[in-house]
């Protein structure tokens, strides 16, 4: 089961609270703080899936095989009882050591997410797997050091079954017609990267002598996968990878669906954090309606949503860029 917080519980249309949420959009995660989306009391109690309470969720319980299949699957609303919350650090310790609480399980949904990986990346998935810079800073938000954060194992198995219910939320709609026509949604779409930038982007690896296959869409996105474990743990990754994901097209929400090319899914939308993405919400509420049957909403009405969720999304992503910049230079 992947199972996210019920916000949509909490969080009424037109209330103040979601009048709030539409107009930040985002949580922003500045290097010294958090600017939250939603309250602290729903980010932190209600709507924090904390351990040994009962919590209303929204959850995706999938029946698979052991090659990572899926036989079956359900969306459905839940009331979960979490017996054990582990931080990305404990998880990863039991996969390494084998031992500790609910190892079997945890080795197991580990293999599982690995074979999802490896499914996904032969379908067309392009291995965007960024380093991300974090600091350690003391109470006054002074940085005392600057380091590279890896996605280990338990991140990467967080990830995949993040990335299997959105996929499968956004197919469950998606292909659902009414009279002949997709029910309007809310998907995160991801277009081709534009040719120019391409050019740039060869003309540049060329100098470090790798090269990019760019003649159909398979082959690009088997170049790019090698091209990142040519350059892994080489002096120029951090560079190469930085600028062939600005060199990508932006991903961005919106009613027309059109696909996610960096994932290589023909449905993908965004489920899984309605605590911090506005786009999230919206889902959960639709997905809702549409369980219960209910027709079509108005898609321009989304439609300006979506947009401005995109725009806002940008905004904080250049805020938490400064910051990091900020607190380089402040180091």
């Amino acid at each position: 089961g992947v199972h996210i917080a019920d916000v949509t519980h909490y969080v009424t249309p037109g209330s103040v609270v979601d009048n709030e949420a539409v107009e930040r959009a985002t949580s922003v995660y500045l290097v010294d703080r958090t600017i939250p989306m939603l309250p602290e009391k729903l980010c932190n109690n209600l709507c924090s899936l904390r351990p040994n309470e009962d919590k209303l969720a929204y959850s995706v319980i999938f029946k698979m095989n052991t090659e990572a299949e899926i036989l079956d699957y359900e969306i459905t609303r839940t009331v979960i009882h979490s017996d054990r919350r582990f931080t990305y650090e404990e998880a990863q310790e039991i996969l390494e050591s084998s031992e500790g609480d609910f190892s079997s399980e945890l080795i197991q949904i580990n293999t599982l997410a690995k074979k999802l990986r490896e499914q996904r990346f032969q379908k067309g998935a392009i291995a965007f797997d960024r380093v991300e810079v974090r600091f350690e800073i003391d109470e006054k938000g002074k940085p005392l050091s600057v380091f590279f954060k890896e996605a280990k194992d338990a991140n990467k198995l967080i990830e995949e079954f993040m990335l299997l219910a959105n996929k499968k939320v956004a197919e469950f709609i998606g292909k659902q017609k009414q009279k002949n026509k997709a029910k309007t949604f809310v998907y995160r779409v991801h277009d081709e990267p534009n040719q120019e930038k391409l050019n740039i982007f060869k003309e540049l690896i060329g100098k470090f002598g790798y090269t990019l296959n760019d003649k159909s869409r398979s082959s690009l996105a088997k170049s790019f996968n090698s091209l990142f474990e040519k350059i892994n743990g080489k002096g120029e990754q951090t560079m190469i990878s930085m600028i062939a994901l600005r060199t990508m097209s932006k991903a961005i929400y919106t009613t027309d669906n059109i696909g996610h090319y960096g994932l290589g899914f023909p449905y993908y939308t965004h489920f899984t954090s309605p605590i911090r993405r506005y786009p999230d919400l919206m889902v959960h509420r639709l997905l809702e309606l549409y369980l219960e049957d209910k027709p079509s909403v108005n898609k321009e009405v989304f439609e300006q949503r979506c947009e401005h969720c995109s725009n806002m999304e940008k905004k904080a992503a250049e805020a938490e860029r400064m910051s990091v910049k900020y607190k380089q230079a402040e180091f």
